[in-house]
């Protein structure tokens, strides 16, 4: 059976706190957000749910906006755009929008359970590890496996 929701729900991610101080702070590099997705206080990133399907026990989410991090005057680009996850029990994809309109995998999810608030789904704090399809978006400074930023979903009823 497949069903779909759209309700008033998000991606919260803060990438790697490491990266965003590096692009920042050292490097003198930029923290673009555009779309409908906002940087908060706290450094993570809130990216607004679109579309959400359930397929059996599998979920695709997609959620609105970008993040872009450049430095080293563009030759350190990381675009994170309009970020689709695709997650099923124990385990998940976190990818982003290339330029040219592909899907790019940046994260593999493990622990990837949701529980229900009574309002929600809610994935809380999920672990992720970079994909290896990032390993070069990333510059290769980080090799595929490499743990990132948790993160955290929430999809309304």
């Amino acid at each position: 059976m497949r069903t779909a929701i759209q309700a008033e729900s998000c991606l919260r991610w803060a990438v790697r706190e490491s990266l965003l101080r590096y692009v920042t702070v050292i490097a003198g590099g930029t923290c673009t957000v555009d779309g409908d997705a906002v940087k908060g206080d706290d450094g993570i990133f809130t990216f607004p749910l679109r579309a959400a399907v359930q397929e059996g026990e599998d979920w695709r989410l997609s959620f609105g906006g970008s993040v872009r991090l450049e430095a080293h005057h563009g030759l350190m680009d990381v675009l994170i755009k309009d970020p689709e996850l695709v997650v099923g029990p124990g385990r998940g994809v976190l990818a982003t929008h290339t330029p040219d309109g592909e899907l790019l995998a940046l994260v593999a999810l493990d622990e990837a359970a949701p529980t229900d608030d009574g309002d929600a789904l809610v994935w809380a704090d999920v672990p992720t590890q970079l994909a290896s399809a990032a390993v070069d978006l990333f510059g290769t400074v980080y090799p595929a496996g490499t743990g990132m930023a948790p993160i955290a979903i929430r999809v309304s009823h």
